[in-house]
């Protein structure tokens, strides 16, 4: 969230954080999967941004097809905060193993028991999908698409690790609530 709603200033400091997990190949090798599978979202993004946002016209002679400045200003700043988002997610994947990150956002979702969500089953859904996803990255996706689910006739069980809170569990989520207000006053 702090990515949102920082100013430019704040997110070079960001960027510049994220930019020294680059130096583990683990990190790289997410980001760049992250980036060819949101490579599209991202020119979209940036394209919308710039041809719908009003302002004055860059190029007069296109008419209504012209991007402006503000459009190309706003787009170009979308696209980097979700450039910061990608390469968080891809330092959370590099450093978290799958039974953890699920274990993590299990407990983080007992809030959202009391809105009626079952996190046992959200969590199951979500390591089933990952693990889907890894099995299906060496595929072509329409390839991965004409095979049906196995069904071995075997019942498959998700265990996850049973971890005791810690004191700096409960550091990381304060820093993480109050980092978006940090960022904010200081932009």
């Amino acid at each position: 969230m702090a990515v949102e709603i920082a100013a430019p200033r704040p997110l070079t400091f960001l960027a510049v954080a994220l930019a020294t997990a680059f130096l583990f190949s683990a990190v790289r090798q997410h980001t760049r999967r992250l980036l060819r599978r949101s490579r599209w979202l991202l020119v979209a993004l940036f394209v919308a941004y710039a041809l719908s946002l009003p302002g004055v016209p860059l190029l007069p002679a296109w008419g209504w097809m012209s991007p402006s400045a503000a459009g190309l200003e706003a787009g170009a700043l979308r696209v980097a905060r979700l450039l910061l988002l990608l390469g968080g997610l891809a330092v959370l994947l590099a450093s978290t193993a799958r039974p953890l990150l699920l274990q993590g956002l299990y407990v983080l979702a007992k809030p959202l028991a009391w809105l009626g969500l079952d996190r046992r089953a959200f969590a199951v859904r979500l390591g089933l999908t990952l693990e889907y996803a890894e099995a299906a990255k060496d595929r072509a996706w329409r390839a991965s698409l004409d095979l049906s689910c196995p069904d071995d006739g075997h019942p498959s069980f998700v265990s996850l690790p049973v971890l005791n809170w810690q004191t700096r569990d409960s550091a990381v989520i304060l820093a993480a609530l109050l980092l978006p207000g940090l960022t904010w006053a200081w932009g």
